[in-house]
């Protein structure tokens, strides 16, 4: 490099008698050199100012900084799964939890998770939460998030699509199993069951011959189907005899089943008490009876259905006893208008609130299908009196 700016400016044997006679001042000769050529470079350039800089560094910017990530988690609660449990999974700091659970609590204690309600996450790329959500229920969920002023929490309604599909079908073996041949669930056929409930006994009367045809809302969650809400319309012929429903809300807001000649489908008293069972003993004046071994009349239906089924008043009235009734077990009679009384025996269990006295409606809760008293399994025994006289429970017209 030395030799090659001495032979640029002529000074080639200069170099190679400095460099035979090994002189310590040939690095001060060089110095100099090499900064006389600066300065003269220096005092030929023109200044640099801002306006001789190229476009793009005049009107360089501090570089953008990136947005921060995202994280977005899913998972569903599991059993003896704590709010803590959930965040630790996720690497969030304890303290948090316990700020969460104050900010909440006013409209959800979040120490109280249930098992198998949903959840989802969305942590910064620092590891702060920016947001949690929870399935409340099937028609709300929880939200936290994250603001400028800290975080925030509310309550926020599911957004559901709704929809009205068509559905029809032959009985075949039983209602429940009619559906499901069409892909639809059981909550189906007991809606559908509730609506015709006062004129059909799904239990005795269905035919391979019924069929029917319905219009009902269905509710979907991306594009998952989630749960039946109302039947609009329904038809069904039961036994060669029309049955039809419509749904109808009135000027006053009151809504209900109307027929197509507009009469409520209500009666006074239900077809049955109990969905979806058999009749293991019919209403009869001579029966043998299984436990005593001998005949004697037998004034009720008994239906066999598993334990713990749950047993619904057949009309509106007040318990006029609830206790144990000796070979009945588990007992409850209830009275009603047009001098009629309803029996129901071999309970397992009493319904929360049912005691001498109260008053129930029809179709709530009364009790639960047992073996109590004389009894070879479970089953109900239902019977009914008009005017202090057992009649039929399932001939009795109203």
């Amino acid at each position: 490099m030395i030799k090659r700016i001495f032979s640029s400016i002529g000074l080639k044997n200069t170099w190679n008698y400095w460099k035979n006679k090994k002189l310590i001042g040939v690095n001060l000769l060089l110095g100099g050199l090499a900064l006389s050529g600066l300065l003269i470079h220096h005092r030929l350039s023109p200044p640099v100012t801002p306006a001789s800089l190229p476009t793009e560094v005049q009107k360089a910017e501090p570089p953008l900084q990136k947005p921060s990530l995202v994280e977005r988690f899913a998972g569903q609660v599991e059993r003896n799964m704590t709010f803590s449990d959930v965040l630790s999974a996720y690497k969030f700091p304890r303290q948090l939890v316990q700020e969460l659970v104050v900010i909440t609590k006013p409209i959800y204690n979040l120490q109280k998770l249930i098992v198998g309600n949903k959840f989802e996450l969305e942590r910064l790329s620092d590891g702060t939460l920016r947001q949690f959500r929870y399935e409340v229920d099937l028609d709300k969920n929880l939200k936290v998030y994250l603001t400028e002023e800290g975080y925030k929490a509310e309550l926020e309604p599911t957004e559901y699509e709704t929809r009205s599909e068509f559905v029809s079908g032959a009985i075949q073996n039983s209602l429940f199993y009619t559906l499901n041949e069409l892909n639809e669930r059981d909550q189906l056929a007991l809606d559908l069951s509730e609506i015709f409930s006062w004129d059909i006994d799904f239990n005795t009367d269905l035919q391979p011959s019924d069929h029917f045809k319905l219009v009902v809302e269905k509710q979907y969650l991306e594009g998952k189907f989630v749960r039946y809400r109302k039947i609009r319309a329904a038809e069904f012929i039961n036994k060669g005899k029309l049955y039809s429903a419509f749904y109808y809300t009135d000027a006053e807001g009151h809504s209900d089943y109307y027929n197509a000649e507009g009469q409520s489908l209500r009666r006074d008293f239900l077809k049955s008490p109990i969905k979806f069972s058999r009749i293991s003993s019919k209403f009869s004046r001579n029966r043998f009876h299984p436990i005593l071994k001998a005949y004697r009349p037998h004034l009720g239906v008994d239906y066999a259905a598993p334990s713990g089924t749950p047993v619904v008043a057949a009309g509106n009235g007040h318990i006029q006893f609830a206790g144990w009734n000796g070979g009945f077990g588990r007992f409850i009679q209830i009275t009603h208008g047009n001098s009629l009384t309803s029996m129901y025996g071999h309970l397992s269990r009493f319904a929360l609130g049912i005691r001498n006295g109260s008053s129930v409606k029809q179709g709530e809760v009364i009790g639960f299908v047992g073996a109590s008293g004389l009894a070879t399994g479970p089953h109900l025994d239902y019977r009914v009196t008009r005017n202090g006289r057992f009649v039929n429970p399932i001939s009795i017209k109203f």
